[in-house]
């Protein structure tokens, strides 16, 4: 076949599928399988289900189709064959149809046209008339038409219905979120950008550093212009497992259990549950911006994308790209450093805000790669079930499938005084996270550029001038509250159109608080309590409105504002002080559980000495600055403990010896050791043994070490001979000492004993016998005298063999029974026991650190000493910490020193090598205050000696005792904060630490009772 007469063909409504037609002989009307010849109606059509619709039928119920023979059909072609004809019998006459077709099968190729054939035998009649034949519209005769035969009638049972198409229902989503791609979340007619803020530090900041945040956010808000906000404040709970793990990672070696005692798994377990009780929370700030109206081309393309599982197109997403680079950069610079939230942080949020103040599932963040369709999006609705009354002042949420519920209340900011931020009150979107228990914040922000501001400014001057006028043509005066207004609208109007862009920046916004309770009595009551808190300290009206269930459903991202009431205007600066990402925030997340803050927010404080050398690479000098019973003592003691369970090699210094008590715990016991001065053998204290020589293996290879090497066994040797002219001076009576020929003596005598660890101090001794003068005969005799007393046997002599070499855990040095002196008396009126103590807690400072310097310089080791402040007023203590404070970092070496005065400190010029700072109660002496101040670098004179005098403050209308102690603390990275020293959940630990005398163990709520 041709391609003209293909064509053809194909616009005839021929079907042409194998070789040429051939004419079909007729058949019987008996054969079920006859085809239908050309002149029938469907002749040309291939179905099985024509005989259903016959136009002829009789049955009532036939329906006439369209068929594709009422078209101009090409009468077949005929080919010549090298055959003859076949020839036809005669058929006799058929008989009339049957009433009702039957259906049957075709069983030949109908698509090839039947030719007629006349039957032989069989006249034609002629008394009937022929009709014409008909013609096609290319104007050629159509063969007749001859009616098939119809095969008989046959039994058929009823047709089976035809099935209808399944009908899938559709997901019923409850939020107006459409789709999520990574940070961009997609409504039907509008797109955010989602960002993550990071926390800042507010507390003990000074006031220069605060305004100069609030002015960069407050610029940051201005280039916002023209968009809407929405700021989220939402809450984590902290990961107690996670710490657990991570700080089970870190301690390579615990201390090794012991049998009836709590082992260290215990000990992670008694921990992880002090955190789940206290429910303490991780706060987290996003804040998204609503920058695209989608056109009405892009919303039809993402309905239409969306039927078939997709999200919006790529020209929109690459649209959309472009305008997020410019809020990548506005977000990002100092003030806010927002950044893009990540697919894990926005799934959070979004659960936080459909499941508002309830747990969270522990398949968050499962799958990384940020895509929502419509359907996913009932994974954060379809388990959380809402319930309310009509005018309910709650709603409750239900989670189905843990069975978890919460009652819920809404609260809005109403009317507000002026704010004085940052020198008088603390950021007003902050200041609800003092509180024990967690909320959440939404605010929807219209940020007004200088035109829509200046515009809406005048609206509200003319009405102002029109009610003026309405009272003046009354003939009644105006309220002067009128013309007030007008003026400070004036003032503004010249502040906005000739100031920065800041200046003239408005936000128009609401802002709402959202509270939870396990019961809806428990909710309410936390309701009265913020709306009280913040009508007393910050002066803002907190409203319970109606319509909580719309107020609920406002967290969510996307979702409409509730109502149009309590909207608050405000110039963008204070919007800026708002400040709902400050925290109070200290210490690290490694470490041990050691309190909670105690400011403006409740965190839990973990601290690990050894961060700041092999982290920070610091010093890891620790200094502790309180007045007597301000809590230095426990506080060294806990961290002592703490540290020993870690298998940290401790040693911890305490003269007035309580701190011994901590080696009789059951867990502690075989792996502790004391040493109590007191009672020790002669040479314990020998000066010459107790600073140890410098080793080879401790240096670099090379020239360059070498150098160092002897550079360090010299200063060595240099220290020794300081300490044993200091000790000497100490044990002679004070007149003598201030002679001069006293020291020239001593340094003759100390110069000419070699200075190294063998030496002892009955060298000394007999070099001064020898001399010819006099007077070193007789200051021989003097230190001779002295040697006669039991306590001064200690200095005498060579040290025991072992003193130093024990592998204890913990080693706690004390000298019990021994009465310290009065630094403000003169010696001349101290006691023969008092003036042995001096020397005594020189040596012992130095024999407490001698072993620590012991052993691998890697290995970590910690050291307490206290009562540090006798050692600043002499050469050989001074020397004593600066040179622990530099050799710290390389020794890896935690050394806590423990005074009543800071001035110890800052006298010694070592404040830049100190990391860690905890500063007690100092009430009675506010210079001491101030100097306490400098060693947190706190600015001083502005209000914060009243916060250390108030540390630690009983109720004065109580006879309890406090049953705990509170610090400020400046850690390594510089932040300051207050805490709360919290250490109830180690058992009897707080009974072992009690040093109040004549008084029972401190009974904190919750602490298990002492072993």
């Amino acid at each position: 076949m041709t391609t003209d007469e293909l064509n053809e063909t194909v616009l005839s409504g021929e079907i042409v599928d194998g070789p040429p037609p051939q004419p079909a002989p007729t058949t019987s009307g008996n054969d079920p399988g006859a085809h239908r010849g050309a002149d029938s109606p469907n002749g040309d059509v291939e179905s099985p289900f024509l005989n259903l619709f016959d136009p002829d039928a009789p049955h009532p119920g036939a329906v006439a189709v369209l068929r594709r023979s009422d078209m101009p059909s090409r009468p077949p072609r005929t080919q010549p064959s090298g055959r003859p004809p076949v020839q036809q019998k005669a058929v006799p006459p058929v008989s009339a149809p049957p009433a009702q077709p039957i259906r049957s099968e075709p069983t030949g190729d109908t698509r090839v046209a039947a030719v007629r054939v006349p039957a032989e035998g069989v006249p034609a009649k002629k008394d009937q008339p022929q009709p014409p034949a008909k013609r096609d519209q290319r104007g050629r005769h159509a063969p007749p038409e001859t009616r098939p035969a119809r095969p008989p009638r046959r039994t058929a049972g009823p047709l089976p219905p035809k099935p209808k198409p399944e009908k899938v229902r559709s997901a019923a989503v409850e939020l107006a979120l459409t789709e999520i791609a990574g940070h961009l979340t997609f409504t039907a007619h509008a797109v955010t950008a989602w960002y993550w803020v990071p926390e800042v530090r507010w507390a003990f900041r000074p006031d220069p550093e605060r305004e100069a945040l609030i002015d960069a956010i407050a610029e940051q808000y201005a280039g916002l212009a023209g968009f809407r906000l929405h700021v989220r404040r939402t809450s984590r709970p902290f990961p107690a497992a996670e710490w657990a793990r991570q700080i089970d990672r870190l301690t390579p070696r615990p201390l090794a259990a012991v049998g009836g005692a709590t082992s260290w798994a215990d000990h992670l377990v008694a921990a992880q549950r002090h955190l789940v009780g206290s429910n303490h929370a991780e706060g987290r700030t996003y804040l998204g911006v609503t920058f695209a109206r989608r056109s009405l081309g892009d919303s039809f393309s993402g309905r239409l994308l969306r039927a078939f599982g997709k999200g919006s197109t790529l020209s929109e997403r690459s649209k959309l790209e472009r305008s997020v680079e410019q809020f990548d950069e506005v977000l990002g610079a100092f003030g806010m450093r927002g950044r893009r939230a990540s697919a894990e942080e926005l799934e959070w949020l979004l659960y936080r805000s459909v499941a508002l103040c309830m747990d969270p599932p522990s398949q968050i963040g499962a799958v990384g790669h940020g895509q929502w369709e419509v359907g996913d999006l009932l994974a954060l609705t379809e388990q959380i079930e809402r319930y309310r009354a009509p005018y309910g002042s709650s709603v409750k949420l239900v989670n189905r499938l843990t069975g978890e519920e919460k009652h819920v209340a809404v609260l809005t900011v109403g009317r507000m005084e002026p704010l004085d931020i940052p020198e008088r009150h603390e950021p007003w979107l902050h200041f609800h996270e003092r509180l024990p228990y967690p909320m959440e914040l939404s605010s929807r922000i219209d940020i007004l550029g200088q035109s829509d501001s200046f515009r809406n400014l005048e609206q509200r001057l003319r009405m102002i001038r029109s009610q003026q006028l309405d009272y003046l043509e009354h003939g009644m005066d105006a309220p002067p509250e009128l013309e007030r207004l007008a003026k400070r609208a004036l003032v503004i109007g010249d502040e906005m159109t000739t100031g920065l862009p800041v200046d003239s920046a408005r936000a128009h916004g609401w802002h709402r608080l959202a509270v939870a309770g396990a019961t809806r009595e428990e909710c309410l009551e936390r309701v009265r309590k913020i709306v009280q808190l913040y009508s007393r300290e910050m002066r803002i009206a907190l409203q319970h409105p109606k319509q909580q269930e719309q107020l609920v459903r406002e967290f969510i991202p996307g979702e409409p504002i509730a109502n149009s009431g309590y909207l608050r205007r405000m110039p963008v600066k204070l919007l800026a002080a708002a400040l709902p990402q400050a925290a109070s925030t200290v210490g690290d997340h490694r470490g041990d559980l050691i309190g909670r803050t105690a400011g403006t927010s409740r965190r839990p404080v973990f601290l690990d000495l050894h961060f700041p050398m092999e982290v920070r690479e610091r010093s890891g000098l620790g200094v502790f600055v309180a007045e007597p019973g301000g809590g230095k003592s426990t506080l060294l003691g806990a961290l002592g403990y703490l540290a020993a369970r870690r298998g940290v090699r401790v040693t911890l210094l305490d003269p007035s010896g309580p701190l011994a008590r901590l080696t009789s715990m059951p867990e502690l016991r075989p792996h502790s050791r004391v040493i109590n001065l007191t009672g020790s053998e002669q040479g314990t204290l020998a000066p010459y043994a107790l600073i140890p020589t410098p080793s080879r293996e401790e240096f670099p290879a090379g020239l360059d070490g070498d150098r160092e090497f002897d550079i360090a066994v010299s200063n060595a040797r240099a220290e020794r001979r300081m300490l044993v002219q200091d000790i000497a001076s100490m044990l002679v009576p004070p007149q003598v000492a201030r002679e001069a020929t006293t020291a020239t003596l001593l340094r003759h005598a100390v110069r000419t004993i070699p200075a190294e660890e063998t030496s002892t101090l009955d060298d000394v001794v007999a070099c001064l016998r020898g001399l010819d003068q006099g007077e070193g005969r007789e200051l021989a005799n003097l230190l001779l005298d002295t040697a006669e007393m039991p306590l001064a046997l200690l200095f005498f002599g060579a040290p025991p063999a072992g003193l130093l070499g024990s592998d204890a855990a913990l080693t706690v040095i004390t000298m019990a029974g021994l009465r310290l002196p009065d630094l403000k008396i003169e010696r001349e009126y101290w006691s023969a026991e008092e003036a042995l103590a001096l020397p005594m807690l020189h040596t012992a400072h130095r024999l407490a650190v001698r072993r620590c310097y012991s052993g691998d310089m890697h290995q970590r080791k910690l050291v307490g000493l206290d009562e540090a402040h006798f050692m600043e007023g002499w050469r050989s203590g001074r020397s004593f910490l600066v040179r622990l404070a530099r050799d710290s970092r390389k020794w890896n070496l935690a050394a806590l020193v423990a005074s009543q005065n800071p001035k110890d400190i800052l006298g010694l010029d070592v404040q830049n090598l100190v990391s860690t700072v905890f500063v007690g109660r100092i009430a009675e002496d506010t210079e001491i205050a101030s100097e306490a101040l400098r060693l947190l670098r706190v600015p001083t004179d502005v209000g914060y000696e009243a916060v250390l005098a108030g540390l630690s403050a009983a109720d004065g209308g109580s006879s309890a005792r406090l049953g705990y102690r509170e610090f400020v603390v400046r850690d390594v990275d510089g932040r300051v904060q207050k805490i709360r020293v919290d250490v109830s959940y180690v058992e009897g630990l707080l009974s072992a630490l009690d040093t109040t005398p004549l008084g029972d163990p401190v009974a904190v709520p919750g602490t298990p009772p002492a072993r």
